[in-house]
């Protein structure tokens, strides 16, 4: 699993970060955008209030020509490009590089003197960037954009509005553009080949594969009980995930019995949260004795009945109610019904407990001596 670490540092230009390009606009006789691997450039487009005055100049720029408004921006007098990242990618656009002018008709220029971009992550609310337009489309306009524009997963649209325009004796009103090119990576983003969840013993064991290119700050295993409550059991740090994409984890429970339910949290290093599948496992934890004592009275002897489901090991220990251990019987048992007795001292009268254990089940008993 490759990992692609996308930083974006105020003041420092895509070129510097050694972005690739992704998407550019020639409009060198054609509206249609250029893509690169896994991504769509969208077709340029001008807004309703202008697209009537479209056309190229010379086969090298495009221009829209008409009502550009003198005043503040008109939502509606804009070019429209867009970048659509391929299905099960993220796309991050470090920058945008316009060459973009007013018109040079006239006798001093013609057309917007400001231009402003936005774009849909707000609804074209808020400008991105904004500046001054000259009669030079050189040197081109850069625009570093910020955390917003990081592993975006749908199609981004951005919008360069033209505005506070004038028009100089015998000028056309005109947007010109030159070249647009959008700098940035496309990342196939981690996600989860497969996540499974066995049972052996007393243990859930978990394992599962990643693939993809992004970058993991974390990972985390949670389970829950009966389906409630997820908490977090085992976590795992970028580093840790850095140099493998096969990965297992036992969880070692302690005498389970029911549905425990599991998934795994994916914290991205731009910290967004994707979750696995859920899987679910049944512990079936049948008790496979049961004990009770018999000797209730002023027998200085334990005895006890045992009532076993399967033969095996089992020990038997005795308790005062400081629990301090006063005896102790390991003995094999087969199948049934047995009557036992543990090989203790005399005992003061009071309460006393016996505990019986086999495997990871415990029961226990009081025995009062009088």
């Amino acid at each position: 699993m490759n990992k692609i670490i996308v930083l974006i540092l105020p003041g420092i230009l895509s070129s510097e970060l050694m972005f690739a390009q992704i998407a550019t606009w020639s409009f060198n006789n054609v509206l249609t955008g250029s893509g690169s691997v896994n991504n769509i450039a969208g077709n340029a487009s001008l807004g309703s209030t202008i697209a009537a005055g479209g056309a190229f100049n010379g086969g090298t720029v495009y221009y829209g020509e008409g009502a550009w408004p003198a005043g503040s921006i008109d939502m509606n007098a804009y070019l429209e490009f867009s970048i659509t990242p391929s299905a099960g990618h993220s796309t991050t656009v470090s920058s945008l590089v316009m060459q973009i002018r007013r018109s040079t008709t006239g006798s001093s220029g013609a057309g917007p003197n400001s231009w402003s971009l936005r774009s849909s992550l707000d609804g074209y609310a808020t400008d991105i960037s904004s500046g001054v337009l000259t009669m030079n489309s050189t040197p081109a306009k850069v625009v570093a954009l910020g955390a917003a524009f990081i592993n975006l997963t749908a199609k981004i649209i951005f919008r360069l509005y033209g505005y506070n325009a004038t028009v100089s004796s015998g000028g056309l009103n005109r947007f010109v553009y030159d070249d647009i090119q959008a700098n940035g990576s496309t990342i196939l983003p981690v996600t989860f080949d497969y996540f499974n969840v066995k049972t052996e013993n007393q243990t859930a064991r978990i394992s599962w594969k990643l693939e993809g290119e992004g970058n993991i700050s974390a990972l985390k295993i949670e389970r829950a009980a009966e389906g409630e409550n997820f908490e977090p059991i085992k976590e795992f740090s970028g580093d840790q995930l850095e140099n493998q994409e096969s990965y297992a984890y036992a969880d070692q429970l302690n005498n389970p019995s029911g549905v425990y339910t599991y998934r795994i949290q994916l914290i991205s290093g731009d910290g967004k949260i994707s979750y696995s599948s859920i899987q679910s496992v049944t512990f079936n934890n049948e008790i496979s004795f049961h004990l009770q004592a018999v000797n209730i009275g002023n027998s200085q002897t334990v005895q006890f009945i045992v009532s076993t489901k399967k033969a095996g090991n089992y020990v038997f220990s005795l308790f005062n109610m400081n629990g301090n251990k006063l005896a102790e019987k390991s003995t094999q048992l087969d199948l049934g019904i047995q009557n036992l007795q543990m090989n203790n001292s005399p005992l003061k009268p009071g309460l006393y407990i016996l505990l019986g254990q086999n495997g990871n089940q415990n029961i226990s008993t009081k025995i009062l001596i009088l």
